[in-house]
């Protein structure tokens, strides 16, 4: 698995993106994707409080830009310092192709440029990261040869990392899961023992 896919509108988004061929329908949705799943992310792990959530990650609220939000996140031990950097360089990197109408992964505008050396989770890896607990997963990086490839290689990464962060936490709390406990919560749910 190297897409962390959470539901329908995920695996539609997924879908756009890989189709379209388009540099600027692969940014913008792989930068509405991660938002989502941030939002998700945070949501799981705040008090289980509606109103009060929607008060804060609305649009328009305190946390209802990705900046914020990733922010946040990280402060909750969500994320380290490393992946920070690159969700926020996937997030700005969307913003240049949304503001941008002549936006490409080729340009060398300097801001550009600077987002996209935020985007290092690759580096040192060979595999994906589980999806659920520590260590890599079975499928392997593919090369990167271009920017595009770099982007898109850092947005799954990062929301496998942010899939990985949810289920080892209990739902609405900070309190972690132990691997152990995230094997057992995932082989009652797929019923064969396997997670």
């Amino acid at each position: 698995m190297t897409w962390a896919i959470f539901d329908d509108s995920h695996t539609r988004g997924i879908i756009e993106m890989i189709s379209s061929g388009s540099q600027r329908v692969l940014a913008i949705v792989g930068g509405a994707l991660l938002d989502e799943t941030v939002r998700r992310t945070l949501k799981e792990r705040f008090r289980d409080d509606p109103d009060i959530v929607a008060n804060v990650l609305d649009v328009d609220r305190p946390l209802g830009d990705l900046g914020p939000k990733i922010d946040v996140l990280y402060l909750l031990y969500g994320m380290d310092a490393k992946m920070r950097g690159a969700l926020k360089g996937l997030s700005r990197v969307r913003n240049f192709f949304a503001h941008n109408l002549d936006a490409s992964f080729d340009t060398l505008d300097k801001g550009f440029l600077k987002e996209m050396n935020r985007l290092t989770l690759h580096v040192g890896r060979t595999h994906y990261p589980h999806h659920l607990y520590g260590g890599d997963g079975q499928y392997q990086i593919e090369p990167i040869p271009d920017k595009r490839t770099q982007f898109v290689v850092n947005l799954k990464i990062g929301l496998i990392m942010l899939m990985r962060d949810r289920v080892s936490h209990r739902t609405h709390t900070n309190q972690t899961l132990t691997e152990e406990e995230v094997r057992v919560q995932f082989e009652k749910k797929s019923g064969d023992g396997r997670p």
